[in-house]
Order: C-alpha cells, then structure tokens, then sequence
C-alpha cells in the first residue's frame, strides 16, 4: 500500500538524518526489553532526538518504524489499523509513536496493541502533561515510563566542547565538592559557559541556531498553553489567556510574594481554579512548585513557593515582556532545577536557609553571601553561591549543582 510504504519512507529519512552524536542522560537508562515504554517531558527537551537515537544504534532498522501522530496523516488513519498493516504486510515490530498526545484515544488503541501483539513493541513519546498512571484504560501496569528534563549544565558543557563530564551523585557531591570544583574549574571559562548556559541553554534547540533562541522558546511555550494543556484539560480560551498572565506573574515577582489567594486575587479566579492551573503548568514543565513541609497530596494543592521551571524560561519569560530578572530569583530557580531533575527531595525551609535537601539545608546567593541563615546547624547546612569557582568549607559554587545528571 502506497501510504504505508510512504511512512516507512519518511521514517528511514529521519533516522538517516539525525547525526547528533552527544547522547542525553536518559539515553543509557531507558531499557529496551520491555515491549511498552513512555518517554515524557516538557517540549524541547529533546525526545525526538533521543528517538531516533535509539532506533540508530539500537533497533534492527528493517524491523522498526518512526512516526510523528501530530502528521497530517493520522487526521484521517486510524493508528491501530496502521500498525496491524505494517506488522503484517511489511514485519515492522518496533513503533516509535512520538507526540502521541496528539492522537485522540491513544491510551485504548496502545492498549489493545499491546494485548494483542505479543511480539510489538512500542515507544511513545508525548508531553509531560500526560498521566500515564491515571490513563482510563490502565496503561500503567504495562508501561515503564522515563521522563526527559532539559539539559543540566554538565550536559551543555558536554555538547559545546565534545568533553565527557560525568554526572555525581547528591552525596559524593557534598562529601566532596571542593575537589569536584578545583578538577572542574580546570575550564577557566566555567562561571562564562555557566551564566550562558542558565540564561540561553537549557534546551537542546540553542545548539541548533542559538540567535534566535529567546523566540524559540516563547513560540515553544505559547504552544504548551494553547496546544498541550487544551488537549489535556479541555480549557476555553479565556482561561488559556489567564494561564499566560499567570506565567507572567510568576515570572516577575519574588516567590515569597506568591501564593494561591494572592494569584486568586489578581487574577480574579477563586482558588480552586488557580490550584488547578497552577498544577496544569507544573505538570507542562512550566513551574516548579516547592510544597511545604509535610506529607501527601494536600502539599501540591498548596504550595509554600512557585517558580518558573527553569532559568532559560524564566530569562526569555522576562526578555518578551523588557522586564528586568531578579538575580536572587533566578540562582533560586536553577538551584531548585537541578535538584529537582536529579530526583532529590527538596522543601521549603522555614527553620534554616532557603532549602532543605535529603536532610541538608541550604541558602542561595551571590559571592558575598554571609553565612548567619545557617548558623544554628552548621554541620548539615551550606552556603551555596554563585560567581565563585572554588568550594570552601560549607560554601559550595553554584554551578556544581549543574553536575547531578
């Protein structure tokens, strides 16, 4: 059949053109025995590349199929049909589905595939949005899920100069973070490459064409809030045009002036509508929030602080809008970045310093930063700063943080 060959076309295209060679953290993780594997994360965070990636160098190519479900083409195929023909008729096995948020009824039909076909694997793809554990037809028993944040600063690093920076562990890190910076602090344009990178180079596309990377990433979010989050809550554009005022809000002001009634407030919605934002942007990988201390799920419902998810967003948020970043704000976000990426467990600390950490506690700020915030319990507290390259006994450069992943 004419159109199927043409899919295998296009896909056999895009695996013969893809010549990144730096592979992402993810890359290594992602085990391809298991027949049903989600691949999540906010848009630009570089699935497709990884994709492709896996079918190059790790799938039989004569048995293995990518496709992009936002194509024009599945607005009138029915997946589950394509799949059964190119199973049959051409032996393809392996399916890499990306943007699989876009198919409508997506969860049933992978379902019955994977029911039905004992042999098929699938990949898919989609936006971070996506709740595979509350997917109504079960998905989750059958499916391993990985999710792809944007680059860490050891990835940047890695990608501008071809070096092989390894990623350390939360502990080694504390243990040992100022011989980790004097071996890193060997490159002399570390805290240069650093605020590039914070600024400009949390997503892979600044590689592709970095003078027009501050509107890549505006069209990028744009599309989350009108495209994305739509599919996923269902929401009329008068609340998309809130959901866009409330990133500005967020983007401008200090995150201890943040909370839900104060959000409520300006934006005239009651509370439970601004949670429920609120979450929807978390979920996108727009916002991080920070819950405080406690337990279960009343903790996301209310958050102690919100911030903009990463430093790049929160740079191009403020660049669109010709406001002025706030340096306290912005060390905030990327500490709490990189954490979170890593899959630490951070909270609010209302006792000592900014931020409690697996334990740790930790107040952020520039190089002249004191240490009284942490006086009370110095053995398990730090200072961490930005613009210094070298550790000191509990004060510990920012950039290290960008080393966890």
């Amino acid at each position: 059949m004419i159109y199927l060959e043409f899919l295998i076309k296009l896909s056999r295209k895009k695996v013969e053109n893809i010549n990144i060679i730096t592979k992402r953290y993810l890359y290594d993780k992602i085990d391809i025995n298991n027949r049903l594997i989600g691949i999540l994360g906010a848009r630009g965070t570089g699935k497709t590349t990884l994709m492709l990636q896996l079918i190059k160098e790790k799938y039989d190519l004569s048995e293995t199929i990518y496709m992009s479900l936002d194509h024009i083409f599945f607005l009138e195929n029915n997946l589950i049909n394509v799949i059964e023909s190119l199973y049959t008729r051409y032996g393809i096995k392996n399916f890499f589905l990306d943007e699989i948020h876009k198919y409508k009824n997506w969860e049933q039909e992978i379902k019955n595939i994977y029911d039905f076909y004992d042999d098929i694997k699938i990949i898919f793809s989609g936006s971070s949005s996506i709740n595979i554990k509350q997917a109504k037809y079960d998905l989750s028993r059958r499916c391993v899920t990985y999710i792809l944040n944007g680059l860490s600063f050891r990835e940047f690093l890695n990608i501008k100069y071809g070096e092989k920076y390894k990623p350390y562990d939360f502990q080694e890190l504390i243990e040992n973070y100022r011989d980790i910076a004097f071996n890193i602090a060997e490159n002399s344009k570390i805290l240069l490459d650093f605020q590039e990178y914070y600024k400009y180079g949390y997503y892979p596309i600044y590689f592709e064409n970095n003078k027009s990377i501050i509107s890549k990433i505006i069209n990028m979010y744009e599309k989350v809030i009108y495209e994305d989050i739509v599919e996923v809550a269902n929401l009329n554009t008068e609340n998309l045009i809130v959901l866009k005022k409330l990133i500005y809000f967020i983007a401008t002001m200090q995150p201890g002036k943040i909370n839900i009634n104060n959000l409520s407030k300006n934006l005239k919605k009651d509370n439970k509508t601004i949670i429920h934002f609120v979450s929807k942007l978390e979920d996108a990988g727009l916002l991080n929030l920070l819950p405080k201390k406690g337990v279960g799920g009343t903790l996301v419902r209310s958050p102690e602080k919100i911030y903009i998810e990463n430093g790049t967003l929160y740079n191009a948020i403020n660049e669109e809008i010709r406001n002025n970043l706030n340096i306290g704000n912005l060390r905030e976000i990327i500490f709490i970045n990189q954490i979170k990426n890593s899959n630490q467990n951070i909270r609010y600390s209302k006792e000592i310093g900014d931020f409690k950490v697996n334990g740790y506690y930790f107040e952020v700020g520039g190089k002249n930063k004191g240490k009284k915030q942490i006086k009370d319990k110095i053995e398990i507290s730090f200072i961490i700063k930005d613009d210094i390259l070298y550790g000191e006994k509990g004060i510990i450069p920012l950039y290290l943080f960008g080393f966890l992943y």
